[in-house]
């Protein structure tokens, strides 16, 4: 998947730790997609900053890490990874 994306797009990725929530807002200015953990807290400073955001998506099976208010006030798409613990769930 990222090899796709970057083929399609300029990926800005941070593959360490969390990032901090002041490096997430200052990040995503001029971007126009946004793939987060459950752990960023996709606020209403997020979509501020974000402007140009069409859509964020989270891997994660819920949501509640993301303002949907504030995304559809900006008419920005939120999707998520339902199913993805399906499997695990399963065997469990």
């Amino acid at each position: 998947m990222l090899a796709t994306l970057q083929e399609a797009c300029d990926v800005d990725m941070h593959d360490r730790d969390d990032l901090p929530h002041p490096d997430l807002v200052a990040r995503v200015r001029g971007k126009q997609g946004l793939l987060s953990v459950v752990t960023d807290a996709i606020d209403r400073s997020v979509f501020e900053a974000g402007s140009d955001l069409k859509v964020v998506s989270t891997i994660a099976v819920g949501y509640n890490n993301i303002d949907l208010a504030a995304a559809r006030e900006r008419n920005v798409i939120v999707t998520n990874t339902p199913d993805v613990l399906t499997e695990a769930a399963a065997d469990l």
